[in-house]
């Protein structure tokens, strides 16, 4: 079954604001930050906050065009992936996408979160043969349409099955750009954010890149990179104290923004993290270290897929660096060519988190200990075996109300939690190779 152009932009617009809210872009092969100012990419950031008034926002860019001029010295399987999309996405060339650029937010309410974006796919479009192919399938009446600045415009609803709400997303076309834009919110719809997305292109709009100290340092310091990604956050007392160990604890201190980057050549690439800290915190280098030293001598296995693990400091940075095996970084990363493929054409994995929404209820046991009752809210449904939960858990029941051993919208689950303790609903892979918090609250004290 083939996939429209509509479908495709669709999936790669939702997947990627997916990322955005749990944050790819492209930077030219020659634009990182020079005399004339940031890279081209920033032009299309706006700041979330203008619109959402969240504090935990980001941005993330992906270089395809460069990636893909390297395709005859890469591995082959990551490209397997993008010769399927190409095959199965009506009329869509990926090979032609010479960049993406994502910037959203959302709030760190784990049990509701509201969250919002945009993406922009750089490259060559047909926008007659898009725009013919919605009207002939019937997908035009659940959108009304319009145009702005250019672009032909398509906004409307979905329903969110993730979160039990309804979405707000519209998408933008011209010849050389596609703007797809989305929100939970009702402080924005995904009208607005598109045609934010494009005022600030048009230079007519506030850019994320000079009203956020964050922003232009993360986009600084990773100049030149293949990709890269950034998220600016409030951690706040509440997730700090939770952490036992006192060392790590220190090196999120005073912590405001991390990122990520990786530049390929070929069959190796160089994978960065930098974290970011507040203007009077000090920069822990040193625990930083021997953190490191404690993980290289715990576990001696994984770091055998490093030819090299460095740290630095810089004026408020603390950065950890790697040298990887290039397929390696792009099978465990999502952000290579498959990565694309896959938003595509709207696969998934066994490794890919499910989207699944929790709630909780707190009750007194004693003085000591609380009494949570955590309910599936909403989303995919998920075998319970892949399910725990982790924190300060004294004791816990096991799923209730489940379908055939999965844990589906009303099942429920009981534990008990140190007053003051913190609670995590944990999905771990099959494979074991990947888990993700789904959802997690703080126990009154």
């Amino acid at each position: 079954m083939t996939h429209s152009r509509r479908t495709f932009l669709q999936a790669s617009g939702a997947a990627a604001l997916l990322g955005l809210s749990g944050c790819t872009g492209m930077l030219d092969g020659d634009d990182g930050l020079g005399s004339d100012g940031p890279p081209g990419y920033t032009s299309w950031m706006y700041d979330p906050r203008d619109l959402l008034g969240v504090e935990t926002r980001g941005y993330a860019t992906f270089d395809i065009e460069s990636v893909l001029a390297q395709r005859d010295s890469l591995p082959s399987d990551p490209f397997e992936g993008l010769e399927q999309a190409n095959e199965e996405i009506d009329e869509v060339d990926l090979e032609e996408f010479s960049r993406m650029t994502a910037v959203g937010g959302s709030t760190l309410d784990a049990d509701n979160p509201e969250a919002g974006g945009s993406v922009v796919l750089e490259g060559s479009f047909d926008v007659e043969t898009i725009t013919d192919e919605i009207a002939s399938s019937g997908d035009s009446s659940q959108y009304q349409t319009g145009s702005y600045e250019g672009y032909e415009l398509y906004y409307g609803e979905q329903e969110n099955e993730f979160q039990g709400t309804t979405n707000s997303f519209a998408f933008a076309i011209n010849e050389e750009q596609v703007v797809v834009g989305g929100s939970n919110s009702d402080a924005m719809s995904g009208r607005d954010a598109v045609e934010t997305m494009i005022d600030t292109n048009n230079g007519n709009q506030t850019r994320y890149y000079n009203g956020s100290d964050y922003a232009e340092r993360l986009v600084n310091e990773f100049s030149g990179t293949t990709m890269s990604m950034g998220v600016e956050f409030d951690l706040g007392t509440l997730i700090r104290d939770q952490i036992q160990n006192d060392s790590v604890r220190l090196v999120l201190s005073g912590l405001g923004a991390a990122g990520m980057a990786a530049t390929i050549n070929g069959e190796t690439a160089t994978n960065e993290i930098l974290l970011v800290y507040e203007e009077d915190a000090e920069v822990p280098e040193d625990t930083a270290r021997d953190l490191l030293d404690q993980a290289r001598n715990s576990q001696p296995e994984a770091f055998e897929q490093f030819e090299d693990v460095s740290i630095s400091s810089g004026d408020r940075t603390l950065r950890l660096t790697t040298e990887v095996d290039t397929q390696r970084l792009w099978e465990e990363s999502g952000l290579g060519p498959t990565g694309v493929a896959d938003a595509a054409t709207a696969s998934g994995s066994a490794s890919t988190p499910p989207q699944a929404s929790f709630g909780t209820e707190w009750e007194d046991y004693d003085e000591d200990r609380k009494e949570v009752t955590i309910t599936h809210r909403g989303g995919a449904s998920i075998p319970a075996e892949r399910l725990s939960l982790e924190g300060d858990v004294l004791g816990q029941s096991s799923w209730t109300n489940t379908s055939n051993g999965d844990v589906v919208a009303g099942s429920t689950i009981q534990a008990l939690v140190e007053a003051g303790g913190y609670v995590a609903v944990v999905w771990t892979s099959p494979d074991g190779s990947t888990s993700a918090q789904l959802g997690g609250s703080s126990a009154p004290n």
